[in-house]
């Protein structure tokens, strides 16, 4: 009996389910600190603070000579009674001392903890009542991330003496800094833009503490779009409050 002929018709394999590509999301990029050195950020930030110092200074210089007022600032040795005010910073002004701290060493839990108390005693005091020396402020009256320290130190410049800053009674001529309320905010849009930091209906700015504290927390996280749109809104709500 004649075998029956095997069938030409081949089994068909049956085909492996497509495999849907990983969506990466903000974790698996770099982290805040990476992200910063990789675009320049870093250095940028800490250039654009340095420039509006010194552009302000010499406009107040040269200001002074038609108003015959000196800048008293330039010289001051008495106590600095203008390091003990509410004082707020963007959070692009505060990288460049978040990576000093940690290029120095000093970010370390006991700085961390002044960081958070002294944040929360400039959000919930009025500007008018604390007297509060800067975290920042060594023992011997001199900052210490000076070289760092946000535009609002270096363009809060008066003609009244030195010694009148620490006296309520005194009268403080101050000397208005043009570039102060124009230049920055500029700046925080085009830092914001290029570090993809989400939109927020407030700036990314708080009491300066806060700020450096915020970064510092940050700079290993690689989700820090959404850790830093969630801390910075509030942030902003409560300094906007303690310095109206």
């Amino acid at each position: 009996m004649a075998k029956p002929k095997a069938s030409s018709r081949r089994t068909a394999t049956p085909r492996k389910p497509a495999v849907a590509p990983p969506q990466l999301g903000p974790e698996a990029g770099p982290t805040f600190g990476e992200m910063l050195e990789q675009r320049g950020l870093l250095a940028n930030t800490s250039q654009a603070t340095r420039e509006i110092i010194a552009r302000s200074t010499v406009l107040a210089v040269e200001r002074s000579q038609v108003t015959l007022r000196a800048v008293s600032c330039l010289d001051c040795t008495a106590a600095k009674a203008c390091c003990s005010l509410v004082t707020g910073a963007f959070l692009y002004e505060a990288v460049p001392i978040a990576a000093r701290l940690i290029r120095d060493g000093r970010d370390t839990p006991e700085l961390r903890e002044q960081l958070r108390a002294a944040a929360h005693r400039m959000e919930t005091t009025h500007r008018s009542r604390h007297q509060h020396p800067c975290v920042f402020l060594g023992t011997d009256e001199r900052c210490t991330i000076y070289e760092d320290r946000p535009s609002v130190c270096g363009t809060h410049l008066v003609s009244s003496p030195p010694a009148a800053c620490s006296d309520p009674a005194a009268r403080i001529v101050k000397l208005v800094g043009p570039l102060q309320d124009t230049v920055p905010p500029q700046l925080e849009e085009q830092f914001c833009r290029e570090a993809g930091l989400r939109r927020l209906d407030v700036r990314y700015r708080g009491a300066l503490p806060r700020v450096v504290l915020l970064c510092l927390e940050a700079w290993p996280r690689r989700d820090y779009p959404t850790f830093l749109a969630e801390r910075s809104l509030p942030a902003a709500h409560r300094y906007a409050w303690a310095s109206r």
